[in-house]
């Protein structure tokens, strides 16, 4: 089955799947091999999006997976969000393709003897809704689209308002794809500047300025020695008054030889509608749980997962001077955490006692440092308890 690949599919993990408590087998089978006790593994994989009509407890629902497993869903309402768009692209004889970032370990359990558990996150790099399709489905039969990357402006647009209003969006925001075009003007003094022409289902809606275009004219001529048309996503951004295009593909020098070779051609999408037929997917693994969206931000260790509290949670607050346990927080024991309470109490005192030195702020310094060790050492000492009352869960196996 042809792949379509999500726009952006390599930017940063943002959205965290459910179910994956309920497939450690095929999650292990995704990464290849359990890790050792205490080694933790993350690596990214291709992951496809499968719409699962014939899912007993949700047709809506959407698996993602990897290596041939599925790995988890999106949740119950995300799953209804993305249903149409999923669908269409499953409807035209293609799959939603993106990333996916997998971590795992396998820790010693406190809650029983000689056992460990496993655990484990799925990320995958989910855009919002309306930055999937393209809002224009008329494409030569030879458009080869470039790969996603950075954001450049494109200029002149304002002249051409009235053809981009027809193409606007109710939210006002949008993906189109945009053909690329070289365009020869002529100065006054005689001399010719080569410059980047786009167009919008055939007619003219602006063109890149000339350093830009110089990132973009050798793919132009490669695209034509190749027989191809040259195609680039663009976000559409504008009201009733005005609209603007920022162009997002890769320049000349960032494409692969892979994709230089190929040059795929841009799959047709099967016309807009309010049904679409759809293959039976379900492979009959375990009922994923009801929990709404999870979306992070990325951070400078995005490399590295930041469990996100339980979904089930985020809907009521918490007791209060209770604590929501995450799963970063179960990864280490009680003793851990206890330990760690006390080591920011002597912390605390340590700095409270050096700054104490400054003349008049010292004394109200060292309260403050000593009353951070104290908060930090009643929440760790809260989180251990918490743990200590938490009953074992399925996933345990033999030391």
């Amino acid at each position: 089955m042809k792949k379509y690949y999500l726009p952006g599919k390599d930017s940063w993990h943002n959205f965290e799947v459910v179910g994956e408590s309920y497939r450690e087998k095929q999650i292990l089978s995704a990464l290849g091999r359990r890790p050792r006790l205490d080694e933790e593994i993350e690596d990214v994989f291709e992951a496809f999006l499968v719409p699962e009509p014939d899912n007993p407890h949700d047709a809506n629902a959407i698996s993602v997976r990897v290596n041939g497993q599925v790995v988890g869903y999106l949740d119950r309402d995300s799953a209804a969000v993305y249903r149409p768009l999923i669908h269409r692209i499953a409807a035209s004889g293609m799959i939603a393709t993106t990333t996916a970032r997998i971590w795992a370990v396998v820790r010693e359990s406190w809650e029983a003897e000689r056992q460990v558990r496993f655990f484990s996150k799925v990320r995958i790099y989910l855009p919002e809704a309306y930055e999937i399709l393209p809002l224009n489905n008329h494409f030569p039969a030879n458009l080869a689209v470039l790969p996603w990357s950075g954001a450049l402006q494109v200029t002149g647009e304002d002249q051409h308002f009235a053809h981009l209003f027809n193409y606007l969006p109710q939210n006002g925001e949008g993906l189109v794809i945009l053909t690329m075009h070289k365009l020869v003007q002529t100065l006054k003094n005689g001399t010719e500047k080569n410059l980047v022409e786009v167009r919008l289902d055939g007619e003219r809606v602006g063109q890149l300025t000339a350093t830009t275009s110089n990132h973009y004219l050798p793919s132009i001529s490669h695209a034509a020695d190749a027989g191809k048309e040259l195609g680039i996503w663009a976000r559409i951004k504008g009201s009733g008054l005005a609209a603007e295009l920022v162009i997002q593909g890769a320049r000349a020098t960032e494409l692969n030889d892979a994709w230089l070779s190929t040059m795929p051609s841009f799959p047709p999408l099967t016309p807009e509608t309010a049904a679409y037929t759809v293959p039976p997917a379900y492979t009959g693994d375990a009922p994923r749980p009801r929990s709404p969206r999870i979306i992070t931000t990325p951070s400078a260790g995005e490399g590295s997962f930041r469990p996100v509290p339980p979904s089930g949670k985020a809907d009521r607050q918490p007791p209060k001077g209770k604590v929501v346990l995450t799963d970063k927080d179960r990864r280490y024991s009680p003793l851990i955490h206890r330990i760690a309470g006390v080591a920011m109490i002597v912390i605390g005192v340590i700095i409270g006692a050096i700054l104490a030195a400054i003349p008049l702020l010292g004394p109200v310094l060292f309260i403050g440092c000593l009353a951070l060790g104290i908060m930090g050492n009643i929440r760790s000492r809260k989180i251990a308890a918490a743990l200590e009352q938490e009953l074992p869960v399925s996933g345990l196996i033999p030391k």
